[in-house]
Order: structure tokens, then C-alpha cells, then sequence
């Protein structure tokens, strides 16, 4: 019976950890297959497809929930706006990408000194394209239609060079790994 229960225990923890090493954010995408087209608005109503958001050698793409109430968001915002002319220093093209409306990018923009794109996810096309689309949230709910957050490193054609997320939305990935694996190229 004792050595019934320590086997069940042993059990469950050996498939807890299996499950948190099976996390795969976008799992439809893996690196080096391409990203689907990409034509959406930014905070000032341009529609944007890959190639312009493309620097010569690619883009970081970052997947984000709200800029207006995640604070996690917000927080990796501001740490792209620091980083982001490293990113362009070495040719790639910086992106963000919510299910905010207009004026909240609008609001980020202003608020947090952005100097590149942040792109609506109308209708959670593109979200829903990648598999990254949180179903958590039903249609009408506030949260209705924010993504799994995380960041693709995109080729100029856009292959997927790498990709990078974490299972806790609270946990966003550092940028020193994007630009780690930006140096590959």
C-alpha cells in the first residue's frame, strides 16, 4: 500500500514535469517554416505586411496582449523601446502586435516613446493564424481576443529564425536572448 502511494506521487510529479517541458508556443510554426502573410494596421491606420516591417536581415516580432491593462505587456514594451535601436543597428525590423484598438496604441505610443510599429490584430486574424489566439476568453469577454504572448526572430522572407515564450504569461522572455539569436543570422 506505502509503496503504491510514493509510486503514485512519483508518478504525478514525473508527469508534471513532462507537461511543463511540452509546452510549444505556436506549435503550427516551428522554426525555419514561414510565418503566414502579415497585413495589419498600426497605431496610425497603415497597413503593414511583412516585407515592410522586414529590416535587411528580418524583424523581431513581438505578440502581446494589451498595452493598455497587462502589466506584463507594458513592461516588455518599455523593454523593447530600450533595446530596439540595438535591433536596428544590426538590420532587423522592430514590431509589436495586440487586439488593442487605435487610440490604446495610439496611448502606448505617446505614453512609452515607441519609434516602430504597433500593429491591431483586427478581428484576431493574424493571432488565430498563428495558433497563438488564447482561448481562455469567449467572444464579448474584455479579453477576447489577445494571444498567447511571445516573439518570433523572422528571416527577411520570413522564415522563423527562432522563436521564444514562456507558459506563465507573466514570464516574458529577455530580449538578450532575442538578440543572442539575432547574432546568428
Amino acid at each position: 500500500m506505502i509503496k503504491h502511494f510514493f509510486f503514485s506521487i512519483a508518478m504525478m510529479v514525473f508527469s508534471a514535469s513532462t507537461q511543463a517541458q511540452e509546452f510549444v508556443w505556436a506549435p503550427e510554426f516551428p522554426v525555419g517554416s514561414k510565418l503566414p502573410p502579415i497585413n495589419a494596421p498600426d497605431q496610425n491606420g497603415n497597413s503593414l505586411s511583412l516585407s515592410d516591417l522586414s529590416g535587411p536581415n528580418g524583424l523581431v516580432l513581438v505578440l502581446s496582449r494589451s498595452f493598455d491593462w497587462c502589466p506584463y505587456c507594458i513592461a516588455q514594451l518599455q523593454d523593447l523601446v530600450e533595446v530596439a535601436p540595438e535591433f536596428k543597428e544590426i538590420g532587423l525590423g522592430v514590431a509589436t502586435m495586440t487586439y488593442d484598438s487605435f487610440e490604446h496604441l495610439q496611448a502606448a505610443e505617446s505614453d512609452y516613446g515607441t519609434t516602430f510599429p504597433l500593429l491591431r490584430d483586427e478581428e484576431t486574424r493574424h493571432f488565430s493564424a498563428m495558433g497563438i489566439l488564447n482561448t481562455e476568453y469567449e467572444p464579448g469577454s474584455r479579453a477576447y481576443g489577445i494571444p498567447y504572448p511571445g516573439i518570433f526572430l523572422l528571416r527577411p522572407d520570413g522564415t522563423i529564425h527562432a522563436k521564444f515564450a514562456e507558459e506563465d504569461y507573466r514570464v516574458r522572455p529577455a530580449f538578450d536572448l532575442v538578440m543572442e539569436a539575432a547574432q546568428t543570422l
